[in-house]
């Protein structure tokens, strides 16, 4: 088995689509390192001037309303209940900000976002940033419950862990955090895609140099074994040309360390209406770690239904096609809070979105409690398990001969 591994693995990588495929996904990680991530705008961002303007402005109200009580007496008095208590936080982030204090700042900032999302969700008279209501967002309170959430989760965080602070961590601009906002991005659906063009024709080239083949001594089972652990090779080393770009991040704004905390949106018991979630925070280094093992998962999962594709239809089209069939089968079902009302954790093509599984994303918009890492792991394993089966009841019978 190992000289025909050897063999296997010389094809793949003198290939010259896979050879394109990594210089494709370098071009795009050096692309995206130089001209797309210095652009980000995170909504939630440290801006000192815009602090002090909230500040000033309802600091100006409550004068106002003190010096002169019978002026807008029934609208003010409201503001003049709530304004004291933000303005007290907001003059703390200011002058934390000021003293170069970035652990009191997380602290209360913090509190900031918790205060201001509590009072936003019960009163329903204010606001959350402007960039949630953009695009015509028709759940932008919701997004916007889950950013303030979020980001009070992940301050608090902050200031309780021993991670190096700076403007950078807390814009999540650093490389880890840009690796992070990825996951929960287009990020996934990139590396699945490569996954399955670097597999499409593992097993219909062997139609190439059919007599060399023969000269391999072993089943057809083990060559589909060994052509699978290939593809699964060729599609984690993916991650060099993608971490370039990363390492390009890095230099420019950080690295960041595997202590950072990250806010994972988790339930106690079942969701209802009204029974919401909470978000918990777990170290960056466990949370890439349950990324990287569902995408070695869902890679294992692609190559098998390519292996299985390849022996009984034999055609390379019809493989791109059974692969793009996964990777945006959800689109037909996708609705918002429909796993409430269905078993949405049991779809295999549920977990393509790695990086809002792992951070919770994906249960608080299909309000379920089931989209989980360990629900991954098994709903994915047992679906590998079912295929590589396939494969090896088919690749007995004379029909499907490989050469």
């Amino acid at each position: 088995m190992k000289p025909y591994f050897k063999f296997e693995l010389s094809q793949f990588i003198t290939n010259k689509k896979n050879i394109a495929i990594y210089v494709i996904l370098l071009f795009l990680a050096c692309f995206y390192a130089l001209n797309i991530a210095p652009s980000y705008k995170p909504i939630e961002r440290v801006d000192a001037k815009e602090i002090e303007a909230r500040y000033t402005s309802r600091e100006s109200f409550i004068q106002n309303y003190l010096n002169d009580p019978n002026r807008f007496q029934g609208m003010a008095s409201g503001g003049l209940f709530i304004f004291p208590r933000w303005n007290e936080l907001d003059k703390k982030r200011l002058e934390s900000l000021n003293e170069g204090n970035l652990k009191k700042y997380a602290s209360v900032t913090s509190k900031w976002y918790t205060f201001s999302n509590d009072l936003i969700t019960s009163t329903g008279q204010y606001y959350y940033s402007p960039g949630y209501y953009t695009h015509g967002n028709l759940y932008a309170s919701d997004d916007g419950n889950y950013g303030y959430s979020y980001s009070a989760s992940r301050y608090a965080g902050y200031g309780e862990g021993k991670s190096k602070l700076s403007i950078n961590v807390f814009e999540e601009r650093t490389a880890l955090q840009t690796l992070q906002r990825l996951l929960e991005s287009y990020l996934p659906m990139i590396l699945i895609i490569c996954c399955v063009f670097l597999s499409v024709d593992i097993v219909l080239k062997d139609r190439l140099y059919p007599s060399l083949l023969k000269g391999f001594p072993i089943s057809d089972w083990k060559k589909l074994l060994i052509k699978g652990a290939v593809a699964l090779i060729g599609s984690v080393g993916i991650i060099i040309p993608i971490s370039i770009g990363l390492i390009m991040i890095g230099i420019r704004y950080g690295f960041g360390d595997f202590g950072l905390p990250v806010a994972i949106y988790t339930f106690v018991g079942e969701p209802t209406y009204f029974k919401k979630g909470e978000f918990l925070n777990t170290s960056m280094g466990m949370y890439l770690l349950q990324n990287f093992i569902i995408l070695i998962l869902l890679f294992a999962l692609i190559i098998s239904l390519v292996l299985l594709a390849s022996m009984i239809i034999r055609n390379e089209f019809a493989n791109l096609l059974v692969g793009a069939m996964f990777i945006f089968n959800e689109i037909f079902y996708f609705k918002r809070g429909i796993g409430f009302f269905e078993e949405v954790e049991n779809y295999p093509t549920n977990y393509v979105q790695v990086g809002q599984i792992i951070s919770g994303y994906r249960n608080y918009i299909y309000n379920s409690s089931a989209l989980t890492f360990d629900k991954g792991v098994y709903v994915l394993g047992i679906s590998t398990g079912i295929l590589i089966l396939l494969i090896f009841v088919i690749s007995k019978f004379k029909r499907y001969k490989l050469v």
